[in-house]
């Protein structure tokens, strides 16, 4: 039993009548749907956010807080950035890094793994736009794209589906939940 005589000065409570008590209900969770918004990135960088991708590029967690025009105040987690080139549409070579420095208006060029970093440190507590969609992923099954989730009866859309293949210890379809994610960088005018 729970000694709270080190507390001192035990204080009268409002009684709980558990034979009465009703439960708060919480409010129903629903993600914030695909769109634009407006990103501040973390008020620091520790370095656990700073590592390696399997094929050993710079990664780099940036999870971003949405600051408006909606959901003021939503974590979006476990987004990272990689250095990790390809060429775009038009045959310019980009990166994940790179995008996040555009939409933040950075310029110049950097050429080292340790320029980029400082880059993205130096981004600490700014905003930024970018488009943030859905994605619901486990064991090889993935659905990207709010609109591919299931509508619930009041039109938004329901956060989680069915693993197609996957059960509960009941035997029940497991579900499998929505996450958000930066689907595109918007890059800073000017």
């Amino acid at each position: 039993m729970a000694d709270l005589s080190q507390l001192g000065g035990l204080r009268p409570v409002e009684p709980v009548d558990l034979e009465t008590y009703v439960p708060t209900r919480k409010a129903k969770f629903q993600l914030p749907p695909r769109g634009t918004y407006t990103l501040q990135s973390p008020e620091s960088f520790p370095a656990e956010a700073f590592g390696r991708s399997k094929s050993g590029a710079l990664s780099i967690s940036i999870d971003p807080t949405i600051v408006g025009p909606t959901n003021d105040g939503f974590q979006i987690r476990y987004q990272k950035i990689y250095s990790t080139t390809w060429k775009d549409k038009s045959g310019r070579t980009v990166s994940g890094i790179g995008n996040y420095l555009a939409a933040h208006g950075v310029k110049g060029v950097l050429a080292d793994e340790q320029a980029l970093a400082d880059a993205v440190e130096a981004t600490a507590g700014r905003t930024y736009e970018a488009i943030i969609d859905w994605n619901a992923r486990r064991n090889g099954f993935e659905l990207k794209g709010m609109e591919k989730f299931p509508k619930n009866e009041d039109g938004t859309y329901q956060s989680w589906v069915n693993h197609p293949d996957e059960k509960d210890e009941e035997g029940n379809p497991r579900r499998v939940f929505a996450n958000l994610e930066i689907v595109y960088f918007i890059p800073a005018k000017g």
